[in-house]
């Protein structure tokens, strides 16, 4: 085929376009083809057949992931303008913001739910008043294909291979209390220091597992609040009676609370955001997808890096 034919595959191809984008947003193919409503092999050959047009690779290839490469992730910077062009065509399609009417159920934890998802999904009901959001904030996992909800807001990948998955940042799980508790220590306090003071869950015989792992081992009745409600637990540490583990990104925005023992206790958590298959059909599932996908990563970039350290003698 001599350069120029119209059948030649171009930088300027729309599907090798939009396949790209798709992976770099799920970091799997089957997510990714999943929202496109492609096959996977379709989308493979087209993730070849860009990195072939550039010359280089744009994914490192691991198991279960496909993980944008920093030149990936430039071109993706680049492509915005593009993503936001489709955008604004969607709209003029498919009517103004009044348009989007109906309810949406979207489900997450305890505490994000009742802490930070108000919040984010202000805006959107301000700009869509016809549309209604059911929040079903519960530990407890619902199941997207059995239609218990239609997005989700989870804080691990998903182990679902049909739903829409689309990874939003980072954020990690760390000990935290408050200002007054950790100034009422010795400067030099140390985990055994607080034995008695610490907050966790009804069952916390994971807790126990990972303060063992650390060297740092502790009994049941070293945890002086104990509640099934992660809510209450967070409410817990922000009274002030003792240390529980937090996700950062809610302690970010707290600056009473203060983080102890980072080199003890800092688990990575990825958060995504999840969605039923329906989602390529539904406008109102879309609108509530793609600004939960937007403010979820405002909120993550600008949590990072955590709360200001109180290290103790821990280290």
């Amino acid at each position: 085929m001599s350069p120029g034919t119209p059948n030649e595959p171009r930088l300027n191809d729309w599907n090798l376009l939009r396949s790209f984008i798709a992976v770099c947003e799920t970091q799997t193919l089957t997510a990714a083809a999943e929202a496109l409503g492609l096959s996977q092999p379709t989308l493979g050959r087209h993730i070849r057949t860009l990195e072939s047009l550039l010359g280089e690779t744009l994914f490192d290839r691991v198991p279960g992931l496909m993980k944008p490469t920093e030149r990936a992730t430039l071109l993706m910077e680049r492509l915005h303008p593009l993503r936001e062009g489709v955008g604004r065509f969607e709209h003029a399609v498919w009517g103004s913001e009044e348009a989007v009417a109906g309810t949406v159920r979207v489900t997450t934890s305890q505490t994000f739910g009742a802490l930070t998802l108000p919040r984010l999904l202000a805006p959107l009901l301000r700009a869509a008043p016809l549309l209604q959001v059911e929040v079903q904030a519960s530990d407890d996992v619902q199941n997207l294909l059995r239609r218990e909800a239609d997005v989700a807001v989870r804080f691990f990948r998903p182990e679902q291979d049909d739903v829409i998955a689309l990874s939003v940042g980072h954020t990690e799980v760390g000990l935290f209390a408050h200002r007054d508790l950790v100034a009422s220590l010795p400067p030099d306090f140390r985990p055994a220091d607080l034995k008695g003071r610490y907050i966790g869950g009804i069952d916390i015989e994971r807790t126990l597992q990972i303060a063992a792992a650390s060297g740092h081992p502790l009994l049941r009745t070293d945890f002086c609040f104990r509640s099934s409600s992660s809510v209450a637990q967070f409410a817990a540490v922000e009274a002030g009676i003792g240390v529980g583990g937090l996700l950062a990104v809610f302690a970010a925005e707290r600056p009473d609370l203060v983080r102890v023992f980072p080199s003890v206790v800092a688990l990575p958590v990825e958060v995504w955001l999840c969605a039923h298959e329906d989602l390529r059909r539904s406008t109102r599932m879309r609108r509530v997808f793609d600004h939960l996908a937007d403010a979820l990563r405002a909120l993550l970039q600008a949590s990072a890096p955590p709360a200001p350290a109180a290290e103790g003698a821990a280290g």
